[in-house]
């Protein structure tokens, strides 16, 4: 049995949170603070209506990988030969020995492995002579063994690491049949029997390899194309062979065509097709349609993109393709009404609608006028179309298909267009951690955290000052910078953090975190002299209220919108018709941050004072000696609101990685499988 090593040509690349702390309190500080380089865009740019980029015209066509296939080499163990060493060697002689003897000494003493011999073989006593001059492998020494007992009409069966020797024929039953499946050489059963090895295709049934099959290796070859394989029988080693050729020519007959896909423009798809079919029949070039692939080049259409793809046996008919194709698809000449639809890539229609209707200087014939607001808190099912239109333009938003239907000239359209896909980019993102603290102004916030910040050289960025001296007003800082306050608060512990919201949100769009209880109170009383007079219950919101929006600018810098309330129900025994007080603080700003820095706002302090009388009954009451026996405790507890805003600008998904490890290591109970 001759030992082949077989390339095989394979592989296949494919087409292309609220927080109450009652006791010490260290939070960390915030994980957008890190990595946040402020990143500066160039804006500069300017955009001819003439004339069209070639980078912009270039987004028109799509170039698609196609199948391409590599190969791979790789080692097939043929066989049970593989089990023995290639490396150790031996030298052996037998002159006249007896078959089974001659077995016992080469499978148990020399090649050293478990074995059995059948009955037909440990009964022979023929002669059988070997003499070897020269040192041999023991892999070469079976595969000599392997053909004089074959001579012999004996077979070697492998199973479980224990070779079975029996005569051929003898253990042909049922249970002996060796079955395999798959179309790779690993697939194939370790064994010396006939293998029966169903064979699957995988770009397609080919039952032409039959013959050729058969011609090629010493197999029979049954085809199955209701189960899309071939059924091979034979030994391992031919049914290897048979695989290797399969796999070989078992691929896309087309697998090697360039592939590119346009989306039109000014021209139906339709329209586009029919001319360039003329244009490159004239060229000599064979173009087929659809299910036609035997042509030069093929073209489908795809009428619900708006685009149609090509399929060209070599890149240099694509090329010409796409040449006369961006000369076909132009705006027509002369003052023609015509109707353009474009689909937005990464905007919604409605926002760019919202833009375009301030360029156009339109009137709005609108059915529903939908703010960014509006927008986010519900996506409406219906067609809501918003209808602009100037002398030469017409403009109608189709929400529900998201696009922008143009009513206008091919020349006008031209000219709008490179605008129109230059507002038309990805909206950025912002992720806001915001902490939400409650500080009690003593110990060293005795006159405020404003006054602790800027002595401990915070530098001020803005504030209010109504009069002179004045302290705890409202103020945003920023610290040393970015994680200077949160630093400081770790460090005390007299402060509690109400909540820490973490969140993401698209630029421009206001985001809300609502935590906290219902509260009813008496909302109306109605007097009824027959039935009494009647109340309403009407509930009211208590707890932690946030709504940021964010706006970002060319350079990177986010500009917040801020409103934060905290209202809780007040310990108070004085009420209105058994309403409780709510106390409530609120915070409403604009302030400007880079991406990573740390907003502080403050200065909303409120002031509890209470009033204890301890007394001795009967003792205070005496004239004169009765203050003895009373005491008065007056105490006065004020906290300042402080919410500290971090946002970080994500731009790309590897920023995206870095905050949900960021997160990940801050959740000590919970496991983030990313």
């Amino acid at each position: 049995m001759n030992n082949k090593v077989i390339a095989i040509l394979a592989v296949m690349s494919t087409l292309s949170a609220c927080s109450n702390v009652q006791q010490k309190l260290q939070p960390k500080k915030s994980f957008l603070v890190e990595n946040s380089q402020s990143k500066q865009t160039d804006v500069a740019g300017v955009i001819t209506p003439e004339k069209e980029s070639s980078s912009v015209r270039d987004a028109e066509v799509k170039l698609i990988k196609p199948f391409a296939f590599k190969q791979e080499k790789r080692e097939v163990e043929v066989g049970i030969i593989h089990q023995f060493s290639d490396s150790k060697m031996v030298k052996i002689a037998a002159d006249e020995l007896p078959l089974n003897e001659f077995l016992h000494y080469v499978m148990g003493e020399v090649l050293g492995v478990s074995y059995i011999l059948g009955e037909g073989v440990k009964d022979n006593t023929a002669a059988l002579t070997l003499n070897l001059q020269e040192s041999v492998s023991h892999r070469k020494l079976y595969s000599l063994i392997d053909e004089l007992l074959a001579e012999r009409e004996y077979v070697i069966r492998f199973n479980d690491g224990i070779y079975y020797i029996h005569q051929a024929g003898k253990q042909t039953g049922k249970g002996d049949i060796v079955f395999g499946y798959g179309n790779r050489p690993d697939d194939v059963p370790l064994t010396s029997e006939v293998v029966w090895q169903m064979a699957p295709f995988d770009y397609g049934f080919n039952g032409t390899l039959q013959l050729t099959l058969s011609q090629l290796a010493n197999v029979k070859v049954y085809p199955d194309s209701r189960q899309n394989m071939l059924l091979l029988q034979g030994k391992r080693g031919e049914i290897i062979k048979a695989l290797e050729f399969m796999r070989l020519v078992d691929k896309p007959k087309l697998g090697q065509r360039q592939i590119a896909m346009y989306k039109t423009v000014f021209v139906d798809s339709q329209t586009l097709i029919d001319k360039l079919s003329l244009l490159l029949t004239q060229e000599g070039i064979s173009v087929g349609l659809d299910k036609t692939t035997n042509s030069a080049l093929s073209i489908v259409s795809l009428p619900n993109m708006g685009a149609i793809t090509f399929f060209a046996n070599k890149s240099e008919i694509l090329d010409r393709a796409l040449f006369w194709v961006k000369s076909i698809d132009q705006p027509e000449e002369g003052n023609s009404v015509q109707y353009f639809i474009y689909p937005p890539r990464f905007s919604r229609a409605a926002d760019l609608g919202v833009s375009l209707e301030a360029l156009l200087g339109a009137k709005t014939g609108s059915q529903s006028k939908t703010s960014l607001e509006k927008q986010n808190q519900q996506v409406k099912k219906n067609v809501s179309a918003t209808g602009i239109s100037s002398s030469n333009i017409g403009l109608v938003v189709d929400e529900r298909a998201n696009t922008l239907i143009f009513q206008t000239t091919g020349e006008e359209y031209r000219k709008l267009l490179p605008l129109i896909r230059r507002l038309d980019i990805m909206p950025k993102q912002v992720m806001l951690e915001v902490v939400i603290a409650e500080v009690q102004l003593i110990d060293s916030f005795k006159n405020g955290v404003e006054f602790n910040l800027t002595n401990n050289g915070a530098e001020l960025t803005g504030g209010f000052n109504l009069s002179s001296g004045a302290t705890g007003l409202s103020y945003a800082l920023t610290g040393t910078r970015g994680k200077f306050e949160v630093d400081l608060f770790e460090k005390n512990t007299n402060i509690e953090v109400l909540s820490r919201p973490s969140l993401v949100v698209r630029d421009g769009v206001t985001a809300a975190i609502v935590i906290g209880d219902d509260i009813p109170t008496v909302g109306e009383i109605v007097s009824d002299p027959v039935n009494g007079n009647r109340s309403s219950v009407v509930y009211r919101k208590t707890g932690v209220e946030l709504e940021v929006t964010p706006t970002i600018n060319a350079q990177g810098v986010v500009i917040m919108e801020i409103a934060q309330k905290i209202s809780n129900q007040a310990e108070s025994d004085s009420t209105v018709a058994g309403s409780p007080i709510i106390f409530e603080r609120s915070i409403n700003t604009e302030v400007v941050a880079e991406s990573g820095q740390t907003i502080v706002l403050g200065g909303l302090i409120s002031k509890d004072t209470s009033i204890t009388d301890t007394r001795v009954p009967v003792f205070s009451d005496l004239p004169f000696l009765g203050k003895l026996f009373d005491g008065k405790d007056d105490s006065v507890t004020k906290k300042e609101l402080v919410v500290l805003v971090t946002p970080k600008v994500l731009e790309s998904n590897d920023e995206w990685i870095f905050i949900k490890n960021q997160l990940a290591q801050g959740l000590e109970y919970i496991t983030l499988d990313f």
